[in-house]
């Protein structure tokens, strides 16, 4: 990925994470912001590219991003429910999605004549779920640094 869309890239989804985090405690509005966002970083990247929008792959595009937006409002639905945690989370997803769109988009138009493979429901909902995995390898285990504390003070 070159720079540019990089850059373009990452304040996109600067824009879609700060979002999804602000609305999360309203049910799919987040969604309703975030998917004109995205459909925003399409043309964006075509632009940056110097390819015209009509020319991009819409189907798969849309389909990319409207079953993100199903994606996240499933996963978020179940997460959404813990203080901050959904939040967190809610941006977390909308971050990963923004980035596989740039991706695919770009891709897309590297290589007009060999579309990248199309994105399912299922690699989508594994994507998520390696995030909230990730997410929750990072957090320290209170009770195993008790336990080390109280056996150490022992």
């Amino acid at each position: 990925m070159q720079q540019k869309i990089r850059r373009i890239t990452h304040v996109y989804s600067g824009v879609a994470a700060v979002a999804a985090f602000v609305l999360e405690p309203i049910p799919a509005l987040d969604e309703l912001v975030i998917v004109p966002v995205h459909f925003g970083l399409c043309a964006s990247l075509a632009a940056a590219r110097g390819v015209k929008v009509k020319s991009l792959p819409w189907k798969p595009i849309r389909r990319l991003i409207w079953y993100g937006a199903a994606g996240r409002f499933l996963a978020n639905a179940s997460i959404g429910l813990i203080p901050i945690v959904g939040n967190i989370t809610n941006a977390l997803t909308a971050i990963a999605l923004t980035e596989r769109i740039a991706k695919y988009v770009d891709d897309a138009i590297e290589h007009p004549d060999q579309l990248p493979p199309e994105i399912t429901i299922e690699s989508l909902k594994q994507l998520f779920l390696d995030i909230i995995k990730k997410r929750q390898e990072k957090k320290p285990s209170h009770a195993t640094t008790n336990g080390a504390a109280t056996a150490e003070a022992s």
